[in-house]
């Protein structure tokens, strides 16, 4: 049987409330004494407790807390003892740091991993100084006292502990609590049961009844869901925004029952450790919930786009969209998995770094790749061609049948496919035939050198009424011209265009007007030229004998004379 949508929620959150022991954890830390498994040098070196980061700091200070083990938490802690006014000590050791727990369990709110910084710098734009951070708040009915974690350095490491300035709070802010506490909250009334993961099986009935509430709150709201979307739809037909609205109608409900949840945290009085952990595991949940809200998003503006792209019969770019949404997709689960691996305690930065140098690999590896897909890009936004556009690229002819990511598929005249590389493509200069709206006629026509004067002014007169009293052609240019006196003919130029749907038509206009082009030319008592040489004939006189006989002599009188 297949649940519903609500009573999937309730039993996912309740599965997940039921891990918090196994699965809130982002860090381990060792307990005092213990040394770090493996034998490198790398590892010895490092904290046994985790110190080295903001979030190490406060996993490690909740994990001691939940523990009780008070000489462990108190590692944790800049101050080993807090000094009165009048030289004596207030607190020290264990009896600090379970006084300092005393007052966040009554009312303290610590910052989760997912708001920490994994990096031993902590965060550098919180405006504070370098060397301190932020890790939760104590709120009073009189004040608020900020929890600052500082860095400092020991035995040669840099650390984090709870600042001096903090610590130094713990006793006035322990008092005012116990003064202006009315007395035990409700879940302190009811029996505490065995403790499971360092907080009272009451405290776990507790945030488990308020997730049945909030998943309560969302069913109602699923519920509720119906007319509204009634009211949206359009003579009872579904829209793109009704559509969406039931496709987020999931991640929607999760993230109202993780808000609802996370407000009503804070009125139970359920101890810091559970808060902590639940409200850590809540902005997993509203992590996961946002990914799949954008997930849908994505599919969403993807259906939009390519419907409004398809009604204008843009389909050369349903390729391009469909990659864009895919690659949406991927950058969005890049992101969870680094916001994920962050919220853990996984430090991303040395690992996106790595990436980028990998990148820069890959991308010179794919060098063509990405030249195809910018290619067809660059088709899709200037769009010179479309699907079925007849054109001319380069030497060839053909009809367009697909517009891929990488390349260009093209139906040839004698029947093949030629695929051509996007990035080619879109360099070549391309002749599109489809995007005519007129067609050009303009034939040249060779008469006999015989045609008189008067015969081409006929011919000029006759082929000019015949192209303007023709439907199909257009009035402004439609001119005829006597332009040359050729090797063979007297050429006579028509310059006209004609209007047609498309190149049979025109094929079929211009067989026509070739006829009457015809008809004129035999009317006017000519005929066409054909290539050909004039051979003159005549009868050839010979020598000059007087003259050569004279020549002869001349020469022998020269001859003589020497």
């Amino acid at each position: 049987m297949t649940l519903r949508l609500p009573a999937r929620i309730f039993l996912s959150a309740l599965a997940l409330l039921l891990l918090f022991t196994v699965a809130a954890w982002p860090q381990d830390v060792l307990k005092p004494g213990s040394a770090p498994s493996g034998g490198d040098a790398a590892a010895a070196q490092r904290d046994p407790f985790g110190r080295e980061t903001p979030q190490g700091l406060v996993s490690g200070l909740i994990s001691a807390l939940a523990d009780a083990d008070y000489e462990r938490a108190s590692q944790f802690l800049e101050a080993e003892r807090i000094w009165g006014r009048s030289g004596n000590v207030v607190l020290s050791g264990p009896e600090l740091a379970k006084t300092f727990q005393q007052v966040l369990d009554r009312a303290g709110a610590v910052v989760t991993p997912a708001e920490l910084s994994a990096a031993p710098t902590g965060r550098l734009d919180d405006g504070l100084p370098g060397d301190k951070e932020r890790f939760g708040l104590v709120e009073t009915k009189y004040r608020e006292v900020p929890l600052l974690a500082k860095r400092v350095e020991r035995d040669g490491v840099q650390l984090w502990l709870v600042s001096v300035d903090t610590l130094e709070e713990i006793p006035s802010l322990a008092q005012a609590i116990q003064y202006n506490s009315p007395g035990a909250s409700l879940i302190d009334q009811l029996p505490k049961g065995p403790s499971v993961g360092g907080v009272s099986s009451s405290h776990w009935l507790a945030l488990l009844v308020l997730a049945g509430l909030s998943s309560g709150l969302v069913w109602l709201l699923m519920a509720m869901r119906g007319p509204v979307l009634r009211l949206l739809r359009r003579r009872g037909e579904e829209t793109s925004l009704t559509r969406y609205l039931e496709a987020c109608a999931g991640p929607i409900g999760v993230l109202v029952a993780v808000l609802v949840f996370r407000a009503g945290i804070e009125s139970l009085g359920v101890s810091v450790v559970a808060r902590y952990r639940a409200v850590f595991l809540g902005q997993i949940l509203g992590f996961c919930a946002m990914a799949w809200l954008l997930w849908r998003t994505a599919d969403a503006a993807g259906e939009v786009v390519l419907g409004r792209m398809s009604r204008r019969g843009q389909l050369t770019a349903y390729s391009a969209v469909s990659f864009m949404k895919r690659a949406a997709k991927a950058l969005l689960v890049v992101l969870f998995g680094i916001t994920l691996l962050g919220a853990f305690g996984v430090d991303v930065t040395t690992g996106l770094a790595a990436l980028g140098i990998g990148g820069l690999a890959i991308a010179l590896g794919a060098q063509k790749l990405f030249e195809n897909l910018i290619g067809s890009l660059t088709l899709i936004a200037d769009r010179p061609v479309r699907i079925g556009d007849f054109c001319r690229f380069g030497s060839a002819l053909g009809t367009v049948e697909e517009i891929g990511i990488r390349s260009t598929r093209i139906r040839t005249l004698d029947r093949t496919i030629l695929t051509v590389p996007n990035g080619e493509f879109s360099s070549l200069q391309i002749e599109n035939y489809s995007k005519r709206d007129r067609f050009w006629f303009h034939p040249i026509l060779n008469v006999r050198y015989e045609t008189s004067r008067d015969q081409i002014r006929f011919l000029l007169r006759e082929l000019r009424s015949m192209l303007l009293a023709h439907p199909n052609v257009s009035p402004d240019p439609a001119r005829v011209r006597f332009i040359q006196l050729g090797p063979h003919s007297l050429d006579l130029e028509i310059f006209a265009y004609v209007h047609a749907r498309d190149y049979d038509e025109f094929l079929e206009i211009q067989e026509d007007l070739l006829l009457r082009c015809m008809e004129v030319v035999e009317r006017s008592g000519t005929s066409f030229a054909f290539p050909s040489h004039t051979l003159y004939l005549g009868r050839d006189a010979g020598l000059d004998e007087d003259r050569a006989r004279k020549a002869e002599d001349a020469v022998q009188g020269l001859r003589a004379a020497e």
